[in-house]
């Protein structure tokens, strides 16, 4: 059996999971019956802490339930609600006295739940890919509703022994997407950062039970490349792994390390599913303002690092997306150096191709606004509110555009 594990959950009594500050948190205020909202971005080891927190929660005293709200994406909302509902009644065990089809029949619910609860028992509910749930078109009723039910504990102290965590790539301050209605202001938040290198050391010592002896030089060196990321800490150690069972390799060298980076993580032969990840995330054509922020930071620009905005949201959404981080100085940084080598390419060779599609999107949106204004011409003082409204977007997205081609160095 081998001993690392590149992707998936790590079992959490693998001697390869190292707690993190963020454990001992996120147990703290789960215990305290708080609202926890886990920031994460993709592989950085939040499953095997939510299956570690569910372990360290006494089954005599806590009910623990896991949804993947990603599993629900394509329904309607009287079945999205129905099925969220039978996710509850399997670990509940109680019964609905009316079908869950909004999200006044789940505070409803939860209420009767809680009912008939046996007195001590607390019910811990987790909320997985929660920014999956904020892409529904009624995904703030029922964020509201999670905050309503943390609020009525004044008036329902049985509600007290309920509480949810919340985790996924998205700032909690944007889950109610309204602004006419009260943010998601309950709760404390956690962001899951990379093992520190003392951490990644407890994690790379495991190379000894994989067959393969490693000088203080070679585990330093897996840390200079993953910088502590846990996936592709797992990776590189595990790809050593491999060569000791194919290669019987039983020696690592920091040369081997370097070979087992550029072999195992960065070449294409390997297609690495968390590199590929993130090259998605930044060729999806809402984030090419964020991309053309992230090559000023790869080319050394300093930037304060503003996790929850700056830049018009980009530095928030380039924090999420994994790929930047904060710096010793406080600015933002490129996660790792394997991060830095595979993207070193893709941002540069994209520049010109991002120039000609923005010039391309420029050039529609003027014709459009062009066509708008004529006819707001033959309107005149009678000029709709719809087209004054639609002349607004036009303008709006042309000067998004231009700012887009300044900061790629053709405005």
């Amino acid at each position: 059996m081998r001993v690392f594990q590149a992707g998936g959950a790590i079992p959490p009594d693998s001697p390869t999971y190292v707690e993190r500050e963020a454990d001992g948190l996120a147990l703290d205020i789960v215990q305290q019956m708080d609202y926890a909202h886990i920031v994460v971005a993709r592989q950085m080891g939040k499953t095997c802490l939510l299956h570690r927190l569910a372990m360290k929660l006494p089954q005599g005293e806590y009910i623990s339930i896991w949804i993947d709200l990603s599993r629900l994406t394509d329904l309607e909302q009287p079945s999205w609600y129905e099925a969220l509902g039978k996710d509850l009644v399997k670990h509940l065990g109680v019964q609905p006295a009316f079908p869950l089809t909004n999200q006044d029949h789940l505070y409803d619910f939860l209420l009767m739940v809680m009912e008939q609860m046996e007195l001590g028992r607390k019910v811990v509910i987790t909320l997985d890919e929660i920014d999956s749930a904020r892409k529904l078109e009624f995904s703030d009723g029922f964020f509201s509703t999670l905050r309503t039910l943390y609020n009525a504990r004044a008036k329902e102290p049985l509600l007290r022994n309920l509480t949810f965590v919340l985790v996924g790539a998205t700032d909690p301050r944007k889950l109610i997407k309204s602004p006419g209605l009260s943010p998601f202001n309950v709760g404390q938040e956690i962001r899951l950062e990379e093992f520190t290198p003392a951490e990644t050391r407890r994690l790379t010592d495991n190379l000894a039970l994989a067959g393969i002896s490693a000088s203080d030089d070679v585990h330093e060196r897996i840390y200079w490349w993953t910088s502590g990321q846990p996936y592709l800490t797992q990776k590189v150690c595990a790809t050593l792994e491999d060569w000791r069972v194919r290669r019987g390799v039983k020696q690592a060298t920091v040369d081997l390390v370097d070979q087992a980076v550029r072999e195992g993580v960065l070449s294409a032969k390997a297609n690495d599913s968390n590199l590929s990840h993130i090259r998605a995330r930044l060729d999806e054509p809402e984030t090419f303002m964020a991309k053309a922020l992230l090559r000023r930071i790869f080319a050394g620009e300093h930037i304060r690092f503003e996790p929850h905005g700056g830049a018009d949201g980009r530095l928030a959404e380039l924090y999420l997306i994994g790929v930047i981080k904060e710096g010793p100085d406080g600015n933002c940084v490129i996660r790792n150096r394997i991060y830095q080598e595979a993207l070193k390419g893709f941002l540069t060779r994209e520049v010109e191709m991002d120039a000609d599609d923005l010039r391309k999107r420029l050039a529609i949106h003027r014709k459009n606004l062009s066509r708008l204004e004529e006819r707001k011409a033959r309107y005149g003082l009678d000029t709709p509110l719809k087209l004054l409204n639609e002349i607004d977007l036009e303008r709006e997205e042309i000067d998004r555009l231009e700012r887009a081609l300044k900061e790629l160095g053709h405005g």
